[in-house]
């Protein structure tokens, strides 16, 4: 159970077992409520008003959860357009868009502020049902005093019914102190109602923020922006603006399927292969224009490599993806006639992120032993 779910249901547990209170003492609480009802019941119907909207705002908070694991588990197309997050969605439209660590910082005091406004509407509450018990505590001695010295001014010791005039005209000083001490103890038990149930939703916001802050700080900060891929690629070869386009094509077909860029390698003078890893042991070569024979040569060298370096019992799936008219007669090796129908391939073959911190410490050392193999299979192509 994540952290956001425990404290949704801490929430559901401490509002269940208030219900139960007030079932099982209802009449002593009826009796507290009619001690003053137009401020008693004002008192309980903002501390009602200020569980609903805890619990609004939980329900709120859920999608953007959900929203925000689903991105990044590699499935884009989940159905919803998130609202606390949506900076973060707007910026992600175009995941082969750089990310510097200004622009994250600045995106994410956008989603801090919005979490913040959020906040102020339950501390409202919080601070109106304290003062709201503050005031029944000053109407009721009001009421107590003024009731006390009217007694005073009108107490007679030489009448003989002085203790029966005195009993009766106790009532109002005994109504002011019934208001003033159960105005207080509904103020103040509401307010900890509602700033419980408030700190519940800050600890399930924070977890989402922390949530955000982990994946952007993993994964979108490794996308290299256009000039400096550009760059990267021209150092490995000399290709034209129209090869380049289908490899940053690839690149983001790679990207937006979840998958993690490794590295290019240079097969020949001309032509480029995209290195992209995923989970389970999953390995992807992309690339454009290459013959299937010079296709199924790398490949070969690699899956050697790998059996020469790895234990029997681990299957590392290499496939490599090739933009080209060619018609291949091998599963590991799949000729698309275009980048539409490449993109389609990848979109059925989404990459799922490791969840845990396990996870990703043996995907990290699956991504260097990938790295190591290709330095050392493609060492030729460093200069």
């Amino acid at each position: 159970m994540t952290k956001f779910h425990r404290n949704f249901n801490i929430m559901s547990m401490f509002t269940a077992i208030l219900v139960a209170l007030a079932v099982v003492f209802w009449r002593t609480f009826m009796n507290i409520a009619a001690s003053n009802v137009l401020l008693n019941g004002i008192i309980i119907g903002t501390t009602l008003f200020g569980i609903g909207l805890c619990f609004f705002q939980m329900f709120r908070l859920l999608p953007e959860y959900r929203w925000l694991h689903a991105y990044f588990d590699g499935r884009s197309t989940y159905g919803f357009i998130p609202r606390i997050l949506r900076p973060i969605a707007m910026a992600l439209h175009n995941k082969h868009a750089h990310i510097n660590t200004s622009d994250l910082t600045e995106l994410l005091d956008l989603v801090s502020l919005r979490i913040e406004e959020e906040r102020d509407s339950i501390r409202y509450i919080t601070n109106t049902l304290i003062f709201l018990g503050l005031l029944g505590t000053f109407w009721g001695l009001i009421l107590t005093v003024g009731g006390f010295a009217q007694i005073m001014m009108e107490l007679d010791f030489s009448d003989e019914f002085i203790m029966q005039n005195l009993q009766a005209n106790m009532s109002v000083p005994l109504a002011g102190m019934a208001t003033a001490f159960t105005s207080s103890l509904l103020g103040l038990a509401g307010s900890l109602t509602v700033g419980f149930l408030g700190l519940q939703i800050q600890f399930a916001q924070n977890t989402v923020f922390e949530d955000l802050t982990d994946f952007m700080t993993r994964y979108i900060l490794r996308i290299p922006d256009t000039t400096q891929m550009r760059t990267e690629v021209y150092e490995k070869a000399p290709i034209d603006d129209a090869m380049f386009t289908k490899i940053s094509g690839i690149y983001d077909s790679f990207v937006n399927s979840g998958y993690e860029i490794n590295d290019f390698i240079r097969i020949d003078e001309k032509h480029l292969a995209i290195v992209a890893t995923g989970t389970n042991e999953k390995l992807f070569l992309g690339t454009v224009g290459i013959d299937e024979q010079t296709l199924s040569d790398v490949l070969k060298r690699i899956e050697l490599c790998f059996s020469d370096t790895l234990d029997p019992a681990i299957k590392i799936e290499t496939k490599i993806l090739c933009l080209g008219d060619v018609n291949s007669f091998s599963d590991k090796i799949i000729y698309f006639e275009s980048l539409n129908e490449l993109q389609n391939y990848m979109s059925k073959n989404k990459n799922v992120r490791p969840e845990t911190d396990e996870d990703r410490e043996d995907f990290d050392a699956y991504n260097e032993y990938i790295n190591t193999v290709m330095k050392y299979l493609f060492k030729m192509n460093k200069q």
